[in-house]
């Protein structure tokens, strides 16, 4: 007899899977980071970013570039530990600005969205993007997690919100008796 399964237990199952393949994907002996932020839009501000990374390697140095080579606070050591390329397709950079950010990392992560990153990288997460059913912001979203994810950080939504599946609504319930 097979037995579907509630919401609730469906999200649990998909959210210990997710742990489990992000556990899976910890790159070992990191101490620097390396994060290349993307032009289009952030799932995260660079203080989350650090802490969600600080939390996934502990006692790790992160470091932030644009995609125009300049860095958000302090400049990076030359050789780093860990690449995280969240820049997407389009975005204003050199030609060889993948090539010259794996040359400076042991293992490098980033997005599939020229020629010259899919060979660069050794993680590369793909994408594909329906403009008519999807907006930028949510999949930028969603592709940033997936890159965060292969990188082995976690960025777990919590607070997620099912759909109510009460018989009493909210007009039904007695009235709220002061104690």
């Amino acid at each position: 007899m097979t037995q579907l399964a509630d919401l609730e237990s469906d999200h649990s199952l998909s959210a210990i899977h997710v742990a489990d393949s992000i556990r899976k994907n910890k790159v070992p002996n990191v101490r620097t980071v390396l994060i290349v932020l993307s032009v289009r839009g952030m799932a995260l501000d660079v203080a989350s970013l650090k802490q969600k990374v600080q939390l996934a390697y502990p006692g790790t140095e992160v470091y932030f570039m644009t995609t125009l080579g300049k860095y958000l606070g302090n400049s990076a050591p030359t050789s780093v530990d860990l690449l995280i390329d969240l820049s997407g397709p389009g975005t204003r950079q050199g030609l060889f600005f993948a090539r010259r950010l794996r040359r400076r990392a042991r293992v490098a992560v980033g997005r599939a969205s020229s020629t010259f990153r899919k060979g660069a990288y050794d993680r590369v997460v793909e994408e594909t993007f329906n403009s008519s059913k999807q907006d930028i912001l949510i999949h930028e979203r969603e592709v940033q997690r997936k890159v965060l994810a292969s990188a082995g950080v976690a960025v777990i939504q919590a607070g997620d919100t099912h759909a109510d599946r009460g018989k009493i609504t909210p007009m039904e319930l007695p009235p709220f008796k002061r104690l």
